[in-house]
């Protein structure tokens, strides 16, 4: 695992230079390398050695007993004491990274990007990964105020296991969301390589950012639905109306006076 992250920004910018055996030493190609490379490794960096793109842990007392559970069926693995990672601030993670690096490759390898349009494609993904991370953080920390038990307070089970993961296991809301994404990202950077000169970035068809957008929203309204509140206490329930039925019949059998 730690070799694929080495050679990670070394793959990516092998994929924006297009195959291309005839490498420029200049100035611009140096730095452009340098940067993507740096923007690369700090993002897997970050995403292996901190929380930029994990869960919040809201209850410790959740947290341990899910991780003695888990700890019971890996029997001799060792569980694992960080939070999963997070569907939503992954895909957000991974579309800044590559819309950045593809910005940085086109400016400084094929032409000067102040004179071209805006970016419709751009904008869009840019726009439904940052809106749907957003919408997520929201359906969270209403989960949290609601005081619902969350299955995002659990070990991490590795990379795959967490975000495609919900209380039951792997969900198909989250697997469809997780794919169109990888699709998106496969056709953005092929045609990546198809360019030649210019600094335009690449244009998905609007079906593909049309799919992407439905798969986004039908994964936020799944998610409200995983994390369910506690079922109330049958025995507080069977208590209520009969407390009620008490207090009833006390009231009724209180002599009333008249006035004389």
């Amino acid at each position: 695992m730690k070799r694929i992250l080495c050679l990670s920004p070394f793959f990516l910018c092998f994929i924006l230079a297009g195959c291309n055996t005839q490498t420029d030493y200049d100035v611009k190609s140096v730095i452009a390398s340098i940067t993507i490379s740096v923007i690369t490794i700090l993002f897997f960096v970050l995403a292996a050695y901190s929380n930029i793109l994990r869960d919040e842990i809201t209850n410790q007392d959740e947290f341990q007993a899910n991780a003695k559970m888990l700890q019971k069926k890996s029997k001799w693995k060792l569980t694992n004491s960080n939070a999963p990672f997070n569907l939503t601030k992954v895909q957000f993670g991974i579309w800044t990274v590559i819309i950045s690096s593809v910005y940085i490759y086109l400016s400084l390898f094929k032409g000067d990007c102040a004179d071209t349009d805006i970016n419709k494609t751009a904008l869009v993904l840019m726009g439904i990964f940052a809106g749907t991370a957003v919408a997520g953080t929201l359906i969270d920390k209403k989960d949290i105020s609601d005081n619902r038990p969350r299955h995002q307070n659990r070990p991490s089970q590795g990379f795959f296991i967490d975000i495609l993961s919900d209380a039951n296991g792997i969900s198909l809301h989250r697997f469809q969301n997780f794919t169109w994404t990888i699709i998106a990202v496969i056709v953005y950077l092929y045609k990546v390589t198809l360019i030649k000169s210019g600094c335009d970035l690449p244009e998905l068809s609007d079906t593909l950012l049309a799919l992407t957008g439905i798969s986004s929203a039908t994964y936020l309204v799944m998610k409200t639905q995983e994390n369910q509140p506690p079922a109330p206490d049958a025995t507080t329930s069977a208590a209520e109306p009969l407390q009620s039925g008490i207090s009833n019949v006390a009231q009724s059998t209180i002599p009333t006076t008249t006035a004389s």
